[in-house]
């Protein structure tokens, strides 16, 4: 087939997604809170918004649309990446491929157009996320709208990030996709995220499901990059599976004060693969942040890794959540740190391992503050007291993310860099 990046608004839902909607919806009111974070109320926010235009190019965007973009990791002018995805509110606006760049054998759609046309794809829908899980993962079932879909066929490697953005713009109101990554074997793809909401979009919700497929020997970069106000209330549930010999690469970067985030990714690990979690943080103002992820080794000799790192500011409150579970002969490891530099300020590490003999797992858990002696050093050497702290935040967080190409390692350093000094 090629590389498809394409709509097909005229073809009709197929009968069986049709039905699953309906059954969700009739269900909706018996699913149960998340288990962990904040509750609120979904129906508190409007589905039902204006539609907007397609673009033809992201220019086309006004320039502070672009600059909230690119605060996400977005690149406008498109260069060092293979394709780009915008998802305005629960539209999708734009959906391009470089073709000079794309390689034959990826498939890139809007979600809701890979349903209409992949009859096969009922066989992956919520079939690695739980459809109720939770009430956030039931509402995705019900009232998912667009999202991005990507299939990268057997051997087929992309050298350069795809790009996509879910960007909200209309006040009290939920964005809602649903999203899909299946790499077959052999095959490797990265795919960058940046989720923001327009500066003046109040009291919005993004409520999204990712399902990640790695079949044999592939390998899958995933980076999300978060920007939001502080009124909004963050629920992504991501379900990964890697089979035989499989990657799993996931970044996270949060980078402004958010009212509520809670997210769990969870990885299903077959045997040889393995999977890496690395997640850094600024939680800031009135932030209830609760984030974590969970591995579970399902074969023999895979490998994990779980790594959080969060500064912890103002009024904010975090728990930093992990779970590594093998009865197979597996390694894995987990880390959660946290820096706390402000008095009002709250974290919580919750690390958990179970496993049997055959399973070698481990953890490390720190919260703490500042110690004065490196303040002392520091500012013995010429720094202001200000400068030191931000040095010693900066190093802390530790921004070496292996990985990423490093035009975005570079324009993330930026990004925390600029943060660091801003909320210190």
């Amino acid at each position: 087939m090629g590389i498809v990046f394409k709509e097909m608004k005229d073809m009709e839902f197929p009968d069986w997604y049709l039905k699953e909607k309906e059954k969700a919806r009739l269900k909706l009111k018996e699913a149960k809170p998340a288990k962990y974070g904040l509750d609120f109320s979904l129906q508190d926010y409007q589905r039902e918004g204006k539609s907007f235009k397609k673009i033809a190019n992201l220019r086309e965007l006004s320039r502070p649309v672009q600059e909230r973009m690119e605060s996400v990791g977005l690149s406008i002018d498109e260069k060092q990446r293979s394709g780009s995805h915008l998802q305005e509110d629960n539209f999708t606006t734009y959906l391009k491929a470089m073709k000079s760049l794309l390689p034959e054998g990826v498939v890139v759609m809007d979600t809701d157009e890979a349903i209409k046309t992949f009859p096969w794809l009922k066989d992956y829908y919520f079939k690695i996320i739980p459809k109720n899980l939770n009430k956030h993962t039931a509402f995705v079932n019900a009232y998912s709208q667009s999202g991005i879909f990507i299939w990268i066929k057997e051997g087929v490697q992309v050298e350069f990030p795809l790009q996509a953005c879910f960007y909200l713009k209309t006040s009290n109101y939920v964005q809602v996709p649903h999203n899909f990554i299946i790499a077959e074997p052999n095959s490797r793809i990265h795919l960058i995220t940046g989720c923001v909401p327009d500066q003046e979009c109040k009291d919005s919700a993004h409520i999204a499901a990712t399902e990640i497929l790695v079949k044999n020997a592939a390998a899958v970069t995933y980076t999300m990059i978060h920007n939001w106000n502080k009124d909004s209330n963050v629920r992504p549930s991501v379900g990964i599976r890697v089979e035989e010999n499989g990657t799993y690469l996931s970044n996270y970067l949060l980078t402004s004060e958010v009212k509520s985030i809670q997210m769990y990714p969870t990885a299903v690990l077959a045997r040889n693969s393995r999977a890496v979690f690395n997640t850094m943080l600024f939680c800031k103002g009135e932030s209830h942040i609760d984030t974590g992820a969970a591995i579970y080794f399902k074969g023999e000799d895979s490998k994990g890794e779980i790594k959080s790192r969060a500064l912890v500011l103002d009024n904010s409150h975090l728990a930093m959540r992990g779970n590594l579970s093998g009865r197979k002969k597996c390694r894995g490891h987990l880390e959660c740190r946290g820096l706390i530099l402000s008095k009002n300020a709250w974290a919580e590490a919750y690390p958990n391992l179970s496993g049997s003999r055959d399973a070698e797992l481990t953890h490390e858990a720190a919260i703490g503050k500042i110690k004065n002696e490196e303040l002392n050093y520091l500012m013995s050497r010429g720094f202001s007291r200000d400068e030191a702290v931000s040095l010693i935040a900066r190093g802390f967080i530790n921004l070496n993310i292996p990985g990423l190409p490093p035009a975005v390692n570079k324009y993330i350093k930026e990004v925390v860099d600029l943060t660091a000094r801003k909320s210190i």
